[in-house]
């Protein structure tokens, strides 16, 4: 606010109309320059917030950027977790071959556990179908005379050549089934070995996966990093700008309260200089162009 008092107290004791238009003209010159100071504070506010204006555009911008590089991180972990899925699958259907392998193989090897033990029965068999033919023979040599005798024993052995040519095509039967048996483990042993290719290969494909992922969670964080840094770069703009509305706004209050204050001070002036006794009138000085003061007689 401009000081006037003294300007007032000029006008209060001028005598003389050099002394009044001095008054004047200082008083006028102070708040033609308070209200100078008062547009070049303006323009720096004004100035101040179209900077900070700016500001706000930029990091609206950069919260754009963040939100899009969000969208894609989300998007890039979806389908990292749809990649694990599917290597998941894979490692089960795997994992179920592999079983199935098993399975098959023990099959194989209880087949071929049958199958000795059938040839074992079908050796014991004939050893004993060998005994018996030279126990028959012996006895034939021996016992001729004893003929039915001698047919029953041939009936015995050939029953017994029979149950051991029975044998002989049970153990051969056995053979072929363990044969096959061993082509369906050696098939078997074949398709384990795929599936085990297999589910090296989904391991693979899991722990790239697991690449992916970890490498979508590392630019997660860092946009999130990026997102709160912008944040905190907005809010500390806006308070700039906030400061500097109240600033304005404070020197407004000011500029009008002092222009207030010097117009009731200037109609103050005025008022004792129309209550003055004489009265005083204004002209313009022909020498100078000033304006002189006369004291007229009430």
């Amino acid at each position: 606010m401009a000081d006037i008092s003294q300007e007032i107290d000029q006008l209060r004791n001028a005598v003389y109309g050099e002394e009044v238009r001095g008054a004047f003209i200082s008083c006028m010159q102070k708040i033609h320059e308070e209200n100078e100071s008062y547009n070049s504070i303006k323009e720096s506010v004004n100035q101040s917030a179209a900077t900070m204006q700016e500001q706000v555009e930029s990091i609206n911008m950069k919260s754009e950027e963040v939100k899009a590089a969000l969208q894609n991180l989300t998007i890039a972990i979806a389908n990292g977790k749809a990649q694990q899925d599917a290597n998941e699958k894979a490692t089960a259907a795997g994992k179920t071959q592999q079983t199935a392998t098993e399975k098959a193989t023990a099959a194989g090897k209880t087949q071929q556990t049958a199958t000795e033990k059938a040839t074992a029965a079908g050796k014991t068999q004939q050893t004993a179908t060998e005994k018996a033919t030279e126990a028959s023979k012996t006895q034939q040599t021996a016992l001729q005379k004893v003929v039915d005798s001698a047919k029953q024993i041939d009936s015995a052995i050939q029953q017994s050549v029979t149950a051991a040519n029975q044998a002989t095509q049970d153990a051969k039967q056995a053979a072929g089934l363990a044969s096959t048996a061993a082509g369906n483990a050696d098939g078997a042993t074949s398709a384990a070995i795929q599936a085990a290719k297999n589910a090296n290969l989904a391991t693979d494909n899991a722990n790239k996966a697991e690449q992916s992922r970890s490498q979508a969670e590392t630019a997660r964080v860092q946009a999130e990093q990026a997102r709160s840094q912008a944040e905190s770069d907005r809010a500390s703009a806006e308070q700039t700008r906030t400061a500097s509305e109240n600033v304005r706004i404070q020197n407004e209050k000011d500029r009008q309260a002092n222009t207030a204050d010097a117009i009731a001070k200037a109609k103050e002036a005025t008022e004792i200089l129309i209550n003055q006794v004489n009265t005083i009138a204004f002209q313009i000085n022909p020498d100078d162009k000033g304006l002189d003061a006369i004291i007229l007689s009430a």
